[in-house]
């Protein structure tokens, strides 16, 4: 009978367990069974240690392999077409009987193109201007002028043309001009200077050579100089000259003392006399103006130790009205005494009457 015939409250018979399990048998069921909570100091701790882990453990593999990251990295981006400006000097072929008289570019700005791995680094090699035939001419300055490693593109350049013109070079001697500055000791001056050699021979430009007057020297100083000294020096020529054996110039600088005439004002004359009593003696002026002249140390001295004009009368010079010289003394060898006026009147004091 069909299970789909039995009646109903009839159960199917039960198969055999050795009918479903296989040779190897039942696998167990899974148990659960609890574990116990884990203490926090504990719990903490495993994650302190795979935190660590992540982050400190084998270190040096991470590392290389950040290197190598960054590395593909550079050479992916690297190998982009670059753009950089580059400044690059020119060099010039001159005539030898004519002289540039515009003015002379020293470098233009070069633009190139390429691999950042050849730009990084790139240094150019100056660009010949050869100008020896000597006309006036606008120079055109093109891009295969530029020498540039493979890979690397000129893609301009700026300025592209250069403007050139020329004068006929002259050759003549010019005198030498010694250049002093400063101030020497007190009471020094300079006094004559010499050089050798005088003159040198000097070319360039013909306008420059016919307006130069002479070829000026390196500064001198002669601060605090109390004597005379010597001096190698070298000369200073001006844009577009050139001097032939230009070597050192020798200076010979004079320090001397220097002399003048220095007015000290109007000094009261001094009376003295033997028997005199200056009260009783009236002069008219009563001062006089003094001016000494001679060497400024001198001068110095002599005002130290004081300037006093001075008037030597008699009994009889004071009896009545009479001109007497005035005198300045003793002075410092080389001082020369001036006075206005030199004589003087003196007269007797009037006594008021009682």
């Amino acid at each position: 009978m069909s299970e789909s015939t039995k009646p109903p409250g009839t159960n199917p018979p039960r198969r055999k367990a050795s009918d479903s399990i296989s040779s190897l048998g039942r696998i167990p069921a899974r148990r659960h069974r609890h574990r116990p909570a884990e203490p926090a100091p504990e719990r903490a701790g495993r994650i302190r240690h795979h935190l660590r882990e992540a982050f400190l453990g084998n270190l040096g593999l991470k590392f290389l392999s950040l290197v190598l990251a960054l590395t593909v990295f550079l050479l992916v981006n690297t190998d982009r077409d670059q753009h950089r400006s580059v400044r690059v000097g020119l060099s010039y072929r001159m005539p030898s009987d004519r002289v540039l008289v515009t003015a002379q570019l020293a470098d233009v700005t070069v633009d190139v193109s390429g691999p950042y791995r050849r730009l990084r680094r790139l240094e150019l090699d100056p660009i010949e201007i050869d100008l020896r035939d000597g006309r006036e001419a606008d120079i055109p300055i093109t891009t295969d002028m530029v020498k540039v490693p493979s890979g690397v593109t000129v893609m301009s350049i700026s300025p592209s043309t250069l403007h050139v013109a020329f004068e006929k070079r002259v050759t003549r001697d010019v005198a030498i001009t010694p250049v002093i500055a400063g101030r020497p000791e007190h009471g020094y001056e300079v006094g004559d200077v010499t050089v050798e050699p005088k003159q040198v021979e000097a070319s360039g430009a013909e306008h420059d050579i016919a307006s130069l007057t002479g070829l000026r020297t390196r500064e001198i100083r002669v601060d605090n100089e109390n004597k005379t000294f010597t001096r190698d020096t070298q000369l200073v020529p001006p844009d577009g000259v050139q001097v032939a054996n230009a070597g050192t110039i020798s200076v010979t600088v004079e320090i001397r003392q220097k002399t003048e005439s220095r007015s000290l004002g109007k000094l009261a004359v001094h009376v003295i006399g033997d028997g005199i009593d200056p009260i009783a003696v009236m002069t008219d002026p009563p001062a006089v103006e003094v001016i000494l002249s001679g060497k400024v140390l001198a001068i110095d001295e002599a005002v130290k130790a004081g300037v006093v004009p001075t008037i030597k009368v008699s009994a009889a010079d004071v009896a009545a009205h009479r001109q007497v010289a005035v005198t300045v003394g003793p002075l410092p060898g080389g001082v020369g005494p001036e006075l206005n006026p030199s004589k003087i009147e003196v007269a007797p004091v009037v006594q008021p009457k009682p």
